[in-house]
């Protein structure tokens, strides 16, 4: 028993010991070293990956933005005081984006823009760009019958078409 001590003794007295203390670089006022930043990306053997899908997606996307453009570059707005009407507000980006759509797609036939502002932590649902106050309560009163039972009037910045100037573009 007594050797079985002195072994076990000897073992944790050695094992807590230690000869030279550890000290990091910059205790001791030296900058540490640097990063090795030798490595170059381009030298692996390894496949790029190429998703075509995506790439065709880009492309649909672009056409219709160049259509977009040429559709808009015929028209010049104005920004004036004017109304909206908010028809909903929430801090789900999906349920607004639904929203949205379903809007664009039930106000179309009333040529009225349809807004989706992020205004945190709320995203808002907001129809129209009219300057008098009769013409905003009339959207709010559609949008009422469409089922968008909370919706009320904001007073807001609208965009307002405007005929461009013969030397204007």
């Amino acid at each position: 028993m007594k050797y079985f001590l002195y072994t076990f003794l000897a073992v944790f007295l050695f094992a807590c010991s230690s000869s030279k203390e550890m000290t990091s670089a910059e205790d001791q006022g030296q900058q540490p070293d640097k990063y090795d930043e030798s490595f170059d990306p381009n030298t692996l053997n390894d496949d790029d990956i190429v998703i075509d899908q995506f790439a065709a997606i880009k492309d649909s996307k672009k056409e219709n933005l160049i259509e977009q453009s040429i559709d808009l570059k015929d028209q010049v707005f104005k920004e004036v005081k004017g109304f909206r009407v908010q028809i909903l507000a929430t801090k789900s980006i999906e349920a607004a984006t639904l929203t949205e759509q379903e809007a664009k797609d039930l106000f179309s036939s009333m040529e009225h823009t349809v807004y989706l502002i992020f205004d945190a932590p709320l995203y808002k649902i907001r129809v129209g760009d009219v300057t008098s106050r009769d013409d905003a309560e009339e959207i709010r009163d559609v949008a009422k019958d469409y089922g968008y039972r909370e919706a009320f009037i904001v007073p807001s910045k609208v965009n307002i078409p405007q005929n461009p100037s013969p030397g204007q573009f």
